[in-house]
Protein backbone atom coordinates (compact mmCIF):
# COMPACT_ATOMS: atom_id res chain seq x y z
CA UNK A 1 0.00 0.00 0.00
CA UNK A 2 1.33 3.43 -0.88
CA UNK A 3 2.43 5.39 2.17
CA UNK A 4 0.83 8.82 2.52
CA UNK A 5 3.12 11.47 3.92
CA UNK A 6 2.74 14.98 5.27
CA UNK A 7 2.93 17.89 2.85
CA UNK A 8 6.35 18.97 1.68
CA UNK A 9 5.43 22.53 0.63
CA UNK A 10 7.79 23.64 -2.08
CA UNK A 11 10.45 21.09 -1.18
CA UNK A 12 11.99 19.40 -4.24
CA UNK A 13 13.16 15.88 -3.70
CA UNK A 14 16.88 15.24 -4.00
CA UNK A 15 18.40 12.14 -5.47
CA UNK A 16 21.25 11.59 -3.01
CA UNK A 17 24.60 10.34 -4.25
CA UNK A 18 26.73 8.12 -2.05
CA UNK A 19 30.39 7.46 -2.75
CA UNK A 20 30.92 3.75 -3.24
CA UNK A 21 33.96 1.95 -1.92
CA UNK A 22 35.43 1.94 -5.43
CA UNK A 23 35.26 5.70 -5.50
CA UNK A 24 32.39 5.95 -7.98
CA UNK A 25 29.13 7.74 -7.23
CA UNK A 26 26.23 5.33 -6.77
CA UNK A 27 22.62 6.53 -6.64
CA UNK A 28 20.88 6.12 -3.31
CA UNK A 29 17.09 6.30 -3.55
CA UNK A 30 15.17 8.33 -0.95
CA UNK A 31 11.61 6.94 -1.10
CA UNK A 32 10.23 9.48 1.36
CA UNK A 33 11.61 12.46 -0.54
CA UNK A 34 10.42 11.04 -3.85
CA UNK A 35 6.87 10.59 -2.62
CA UNK A 36 6.77 13.98 -0.95
CA UNK A 37 8.19 15.66 -4.01
CA UNK A 38 5.73 14.19 -6.49
CA UNK A 39 2.63 16.18 -5.52
CA UNK A 40 4.62 19.38 -5.00
CA UNK A 41 6.42 18.90 -8.32
CA UNK A 42 3.20 18.35 -10.23
CA UNK A 43 1.74 21.52 -8.72
CA UNK A 44 4.89 23.47 -9.64
CA UNK A 45 4.64 22.30 -13.26
CA UNK A 46 1.77 24.77 -13.67
CA UNK A 47 0.06 22.45 -16.16
CA UNK A 48 -3.20 20.64 -15.47
CA UNK A 49 -2.83 16.95 -16.23
CA UNK A 50 -5.43 14.39 -17.21
CA UNK A 51 -7.32 12.73 -14.41
CA UNK A 52 -9.98 10.08 -13.94
CA UNK A 53 -12.73 10.32 -16.54
CA UNK A 54 -10.82 12.44 -19.09
CA UNK A 55 -7.90 10.01 -18.93
CA UNK A 56 -10.09 6.99 -19.56
CA UNK A 57 -11.84 8.77 -22.43
CA UNK A 58 -8.47 9.68 -23.97
CA UNK A 59 -7.40 6.06 -23.54
CA UNK A 60 -10.49 4.80 -25.35
CA UNK A 61 -10.01 7.34 -28.16
CA UNK A 62 -6.40 6.17 -28.61
CA UNK A 63 -7.35 2.50 -29.06
CA UNK A 64 -5.90 1.18 -32.30
CA UNK A 65 -3.90 4.32 -33.03
CA UNK A 66 -0.13 4.37 -33.57
CA UNK A 67 2.58 6.94 -32.88
CA UNK A 68 5.37 7.85 -35.27
CA UNK A 69 8.59 7.34 -33.33
CA UNK A 70 12.12 7.09 -34.68
CA UNK A 71 14.02 4.01 -33.53
CA UNK A 72 16.13 4.64 -30.43
CA UNK A 73 19.75 3.72 -31.05
CA UNK A 74 21.00 0.98 -28.75
CA UNK A 75 24.11 2.11 -26.89
CA UNK A 76 24.79 -1.05 -24.90
CA UNK A 77 24.56 1.03 -21.71
CA UNK A 78 22.83 -1.43 -19.39
CA UNK A 79 24.14 -0.19 -16.06
CA UNK A 80 21.57 0.65 -13.41
CA UNK A 81 21.85 4.42 -13.44
CA UNK A 82 21.89 4.70 -17.24
CA UNK A 83 18.66 2.70 -17.48
CA UNK A 84 17.02 4.55 -14.59
CA UNK A 85 17.30 7.82 -16.49
CA UNK A 86 14.69 6.45 -18.88
CA UNK A 87 12.45 4.77 -16.27
CA UNK A 88 9.70 6.95 -14.81
CA UNK A 89 7.28 7.01 -11.92
CA UNK A 90 3.66 7.39 -12.98
CA UNK A 91 1.33 8.51 -10.22
CA UNK A 92 -1.72 10.45 -9.26
CA UNK A 93 -2.42 12.98 -6.52
CA UNK A 94 -5.38 13.42 -4.24
CA UNK A 95 -6.41 16.17 -1.85
CA UNK A 96 -6.55 15.23 1.82
CA UNK A 97 -9.30 17.10 3.67
CA UNK A 98 -7.77 16.22 7.04
CA UNK A 99 -4.58 18.21 6.43
CA UNK A 100 -5.65 20.35 3.45
CA UNK A 101 -2.71 19.12 1.43
CA UNK A 102 -2.21 17.05 -1.72
CA UNK A 103 -0.55 13.65 -1.47
CA UNK A 104 0.70 11.04 -3.87
CA UNK A 105 -1.88 8.34 -4.50
CA UNK A 106 -1.48 5.34 -6.78
CA UNK A 107 2.03 4.53 -8.04
CA UNK A 108 2.93 2.75 -11.27
CA UNK A 109 5.91 2.51 -13.58
CA UNK A 110 6.71 3.42 -17.16
CA UNK A 111 9.59 4.21 -19.50
CA UNK A 112 10.48 6.86 -22.03
CA UNK A 113 10.26 5.77 -25.66
CA UNK A 114 10.78 9.11 -27.44
CA UNK A 115 12.62 12.38 -26.89
CA UNK A 116 9.43 14.41 -27.42
CA UNK A 117 7.82 13.05 -24.25
CA UNK A 118 6.32 9.72 -25.34
CA UNK A 119 6.06 7.38 -22.35
CA UNK A 120 5.05 3.71 -22.47
CA UNK A 121 3.07 2.05 -19.69
CA UNK A 122 0.25 -0.45 -19.23
CA UNK A 123 -3.24 0.17 -20.53
CA UNK A 124 -4.64 -0.70 -17.09
CA UNK A 125 -2.51 1.99 -15.41
CA UNK A 126 -4.55 4.69 -17.16
CA UNK A 127 -7.91 2.90 -17.03
CA UNK A 128 -9.16 4.32 -13.71
CA UNK A 129 -12.08 6.74 -13.70
CA UNK A 130 -11.47 7.59 -10.04
CA UNK A 131 -7.82 8.63 -10.44
CA UNK A 132 -6.67 12.08 -9.41
CA UNK A 133 -4.45 14.27 -11.56
CA UNK A 134 -1.83 12.14 -13.33
CA UNK A 135 1.85 12.95 -13.50
CA UNK A 136 5.16 11.45 -14.60
CA UNK A 137 8.37 11.86 -12.61
CA UNK A 138 11.77 11.27 -14.16
CA UNK A 139 14.87 10.01 -12.36
CA UNK A 140 16.16 13.54 -11.75
CA UNK A 141 13.00 14.44 -9.82
CA UNK A 142 11.27 16.52 -12.49
CA UNK A 143 7.49 16.03 -12.55
CA UNK A 144 5.41 16.48 -15.71
CA UNK A 145 1.65 16.48 -16.20
CA UNK A 146 0.16 13.71 -18.34
CA UNK A 147 -1.32 15.61 -21.30
CA UNK A 148 -2.75 12.97 -23.59
CA UNK A 149 -2.86 9.31 -24.57
CA UNK A 150 -1.45 8.79 -28.06
CA UNK A 151 -1.91 5.06 -28.67
CA UNK A 152 -3.47 2.15 -26.83
CA UNK A 153 -3.87 -1.62 -27.03
CA UNK A 154 -6.31 -2.91 -24.43
CA UNK A 155 -5.81 -6.56 -25.41
CA UNK A 156 -2.03 -6.23 -25.15
CA UNK A 157 -2.16 -4.07 -21.98
CA UNK A 158 0.00 -1.34 -23.49
CA UNK A 159 -0.38 2.40 -24.04
CA UNK A 160 1.70 5.44 -24.94
CA UNK A 161 1.02 8.70 -23.13
CA UNK A 162 2.44 12.16 -23.72
CA UNK A 163 4.17 14.67 -21.49
CA UNK A 164 5.73 17.98 -22.50
CA UNK A 165 9.47 17.90 -21.69
CA UNK A 166 9.62 21.67 -22.26
CA UNK A 167 13.02 21.45 -23.90
CA UNK A 168 14.54 19.03 -21.38
CA UNK A 169 16.71 16.28 -22.85
CA UNK A 170 15.02 12.95 -22.15
CA UNK A 171 16.75 9.58 -22.20
CA UNK A 172 14.82 6.88 -24.08
CA UNK A 173 15.11 3.10 -24.11
CA UNK A 174 15.55 1.10 -27.33
CA UNK A 175 13.28 -1.83 -28.23
CA UNK A 176 14.83 -5.24 -28.74
CA UNK A 177 14.41 -7.09 -32.03
CA UNK A 178 13.65 -10.35 -30.26
CA UNK A 179 13.80 -12.49 -27.16
CA UNK A 180 13.79 -16.21 -26.45
CA UNK A 181 13.17 -18.51 -23.53
CA UNK A 182 16.18 -18.68 -21.24
CA UNK A 183 17.43 -15.14 -21.94
CA UNK A 184 18.63 -13.19 -18.90
CA UNK A 185 16.48 -10.17 -18.07
CA UNK A 186 16.23 -7.33 -15.54
CA UNK A 187 13.26 -5.31 -14.31
CA UNK A 188 13.41 -1.81 -12.84
CA UNK A 189 10.17 -0.56 -11.31
CA UNK A 190 8.51 0.80 -8.19
CA UNK A 191 6.89 -2.08 -6.24
CA UNK A 192 4.96 -0.81 -3.21
CA UNK A 193 6.55 2.62 -3.59
CA UNK A 194 10.07 1.19 -3.28
CA UNK A 195 11.27 3.32 -6.14
CA UNK A 196 13.74 2.08 -8.74
CA UNK A 197 13.93 -1.48 -7.48
CA UNK A 198 16.10 -3.77 -9.63
CA UNK A 199 15.37 -7.50 -9.91
CA UNK A 200 16.85 -10.14 -12.19
CA UNK A 201 15.73 -13.41 -13.70
CA UNK A 202 15.18 -15.16 -17.01
CA UNK A 203 12.46 -15.42 -19.62
CA UNK A 204 10.77 -18.67 -18.64
CA UNK A 205 8.23 -18.75 -21.46
CA UNK A 206 7.22 -16.94 -24.65
CA UNK A 207 3.63 -17.62 -25.60
CA UNK A 208 0.63 -16.32 -27.50
CA UNK A 209 -2.83 -15.70 -26.14
CA UNK A 210 -6.06 -15.19 -28.02
CA UNK A 211 -7.50 -11.69 -28.01
CA UNK A 212 -10.95 -10.69 -29.22
CA UNK A 213 -11.91 -12.05 -32.64
CA UNK A 214 -10.97 -8.94 -34.55
CA UNK A 215 -7.65 -8.51 -32.76
CA UNK A 216 -6.24 -12.02 -33.25
CA UNK A 217 -3.52 -12.90 -30.74
CA UNK A 218 -0.89 -11.18 -28.60
CA UNK A 219 2.57 -12.44 -27.74
CA UNK A 220 3.47 -12.48 -24.04
CA UNK A 221 6.49 -13.28 -21.88
CA UNK A 222 6.60 -15.03 -18.54
CA UNK A 223 9.64 -14.03 -16.45
CA UNK A 224 11.14 -15.12 -13.14
CA UNK A 225 12.26 -11.65 -11.98
CA UNK A 226 10.26 -10.48 -8.96
CA UNK A 227 7.85 -7.56 -9.14
CA UNK A 228 4.68 -6.45 -7.41
CA UNK A 229 2.03 -3.73 -7.20
CA UNK A 230 3.57 -0.47 -8.40
CA UNK A 231 5.69 -2.26 -11.02
CA UNK A 232 2.98 -2.14 -13.68
CA UNK A 233 4.51 -0.62 -16.81
CA UNK A 234 8.12 -1.31 -15.77
CA UNK A 235 10.48 -2.22 -18.62
CA UNK A 236 11.85 -5.74 -18.90
CA UNK A 237 15.40 -5.39 -20.22
CA UNK A 238 17.96 -7.64 -21.81
CA UNK A 239 21.66 -7.63 -20.99
CA UNK A 240 22.41 -4.66 -23.26
CA UNK A 241 19.61 -2.43 -21.94
CA UNK A 242 17.03 -3.02 -24.67
CA UNK A 243 13.34 -3.43 -23.82
CA UNK A 244 12.13 -6.97 -24.49
CA UNK A 245 8.82 -6.55 -22.67
CA UNK A 246 6.85 -4.70 -20.01
CA UNK A 247 5.49 -5.82 -16.63
CA UNK A 248 1.76 -6.51 -16.80
CA UNK A 249 0.34 -8.98 -14.26
CA UNK A 250 0.85 -11.89 -11.91
CA UNK A 251 -1.18 -15.05 -11.41
CA UNK A 252 -0.79 -17.52 -8.55
CA UNK A 253 -1.11 -21.26 -9.09
CA UNK A 254 -2.87 -22.64 -6.03
CA UNK A 255 -3.07 -26.15 -4.66
CA UNK A 256 -6.53 -27.54 -4.04
CA UNK A 257 -7.66 -26.31 -0.64
CA UNK A 258 -9.34 -28.62 1.82
CA UNK A 259 -13.05 -28.97 1.26
CA UNK A 260 -14.98 -26.05 2.71
CA UNK A 261 -11.91 -23.80 3.09
CA UNK A 262 -10.53 -20.92 1.06
CA UNK A 263 -7.00 -21.19 -0.40
CA UNK A 264 -4.34 -19.48 1.71
CA UNK A 265 -0.73 -18.42 1.37
CA UNK A 266 0.44 -21.95 2.10
CA UNK A 267 -1.48 -23.16 -0.97
CA UNK A 268 0.54 -21.02 -3.43
CA UNK A 269 2.60 -23.39 -5.55
CA UNK A 270 4.12 -20.86 -7.95
CA UNK A 271 3.53 -17.38 -9.38
CA UNK A 272 3.42 -16.61 -13.09
CA UNK A 273 4.75 -13.14 -13.92
CA UNK A 274 3.39 -12.20 -17.33
CA UNK A 275 4.69 -9.30 -19.39
CA UNK A 276 3.60 -7.56 -22.57
CA UNK A 277 6.06 -8.28 -25.38
CA UNK A 278 8.20 -5.90 -27.41
CA UNK A 279 6.14 -7.08 -30.38
CA UNK A 280 2.97 -5.69 -28.78
CA UNK A 281 4.68 -2.42 -27.87
CA UNK A 282 6.11 -2.07 -31.37
CA UNK A 283 2.57 -2.44 -32.70
CA UNK A 284 1.80 0.96 -31.16
CA UNK A 285 4.66 2.60 -33.04
CA UNK A 286 5.11 3.39 -36.68
CA UNK A 287 8.54 4.26 -37.98
CA UNK A 288 9.07 7.36 -40.15
CA UNK A 289 9.88 6.59 -43.79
Amino acid sequence: MTKHLEAAGTMRWLLLLAVAAAGQAAPVIDDVALERGFAAGLARSGVAGLHGGPATRALAAAEGKTVGLPAVKATGAADYEAVCRAVVVIGSVYFCRDCNQSHMGAVSSGWIAGAEGEVVTNHHVLDDKTAGELGVMTFDGTVYAVLDVLAADREGDAAILRIDPAGAALSALPLSDGVKTGDNIRVIGHPDGRFYTLTEGIVSRVFTEAASDEDGTRTWLTVTADYGGGSSGAPVLNEVGEVVGMVSSTAALLADAAEGTEPGAADVQMVFRDCASAETIRGLMKRPE
